[in-house]
């Protein structure tokens, strides 16, 4: 399914330390990078599993803890493949692994799996944006924006997807008036963004909007106003839908600052649609 919106308002903001310049990612390095991904997964090997991943490493979900991990050692240490092995799994198929964002030393791809029995018989299949990373010469999986299992009917789908979208547009349209209430009640909390190698969380709405400040962003940068050049739902579940959306930041007059791609992690959380998470190939401000 695919949902256009044109003219929408918004900006995405990564408070963090920018690093040098990366070369862009290739499709080609993006896919393989999943590939490793699920073919270290099926080795039931913990730390060759991890191994595959960036650091600091996060996987946000509808119920996601807020939980950053740090190193393989950290991650390693929660898998465990006796509790996988329990529910008849026997490996995970690679369905599918689509690039539809990338730029420098970044890739978004839209991935689906599925966990499959020793017969060949389904289990269940997952859909996954996988945030694919450049660091020090090493490319890796930095974060998966899980939006759950594909198993929604087409009018299950097609409503899930617009509530999704309506919820991406609240937040840019209150992030593009100033509003600092508008824009966290927009997000999901414990939240989480990740961009250009790096990986940060808030768990509240306080601590999200501590230390930023709207007009001191507008003077930094000369912005006036964003807008969305383009939104589509790419995958979409119960409680999680992944947004790819294409934005261009403009100052006085019209003059364009900047364009570049983000995924929101959209999830529902008792009955309200907002933002889990994000993943930009921003610029460096």
């Amino acid at each position: 399914m695919r949902l256009a919106v044109r003219n929408l308002f918004g900006l995405f903001v990564l408070p963090v330390l920018w690093p040098a310049q990366a070369p862009a990612l290739t499709e080609d390095e993006a896919r393989q990078a999943v590939r490793h991904f699920i073919e270290a997964w099926n080795t039931r090997e913990p730390a060759a599993f991890a191994a595959t991943l960036q650091y600091p490493h996060v996987r946000p979900t509808a119920d996601f803890d807020g939980r950053v991990f740090a190193d393989v050692s950290a991650y390693a240490a929660i898998v465990d493949f006796d509790q996988v092995l329990a529910t008849g799994w026997d490996r995970t198929r690679l369905d599918s692994a689509t690039v539809v964002q990338t730029g420098e030393g970044q890739a978004h791809v839209a991935g689906r799996y599925t966990r499959l029995r020793a017969d060949g018989s389904d289990i269940w299949s997952n859909q996954v944006t996988y945030v694919v990373t450049e660091k020090d010469g090493s490319i890796g999986i930095q974060a998966r924006l899980t939006a759950g299992f594909d198993d929604l009917s087409e009018g299950d789908r097609a409503a899930t997807a617009s509530a999704a979208v309506a919820a991406v547009e609240r937040y840019l349209a209150a992030f593009n008036a100033r509003d600092e209430e508008a824009t966290t009640a927009a997000l999901h909390f414990p939240h989480v963004r990740v961009g250009r190698g790096r990986v940060r969380a808030w768990r509240t709405a306080a601590g999200y909007m501590d230390g930023f400040d709207f007009e001191g962003f507008a003077q930094r940068l000369g912005w006036e106003r964003s807008e969305a050049d383009s939104m589509e739902a790419i995958q979409v579940a119960a409680r999680g839908v992944n947004v790819a959306v294409r934005i261009t930041r403009y100052g006085s007059g019209g003059t364009v600052i900047q364009s570049f791609d983000t995924i929101y992690l959209v999830t529902e959380k008792d009955g309200h649609w907002g933002i889990r998470a994000g993943a930009s190939i921003a610029p460096a401000p």
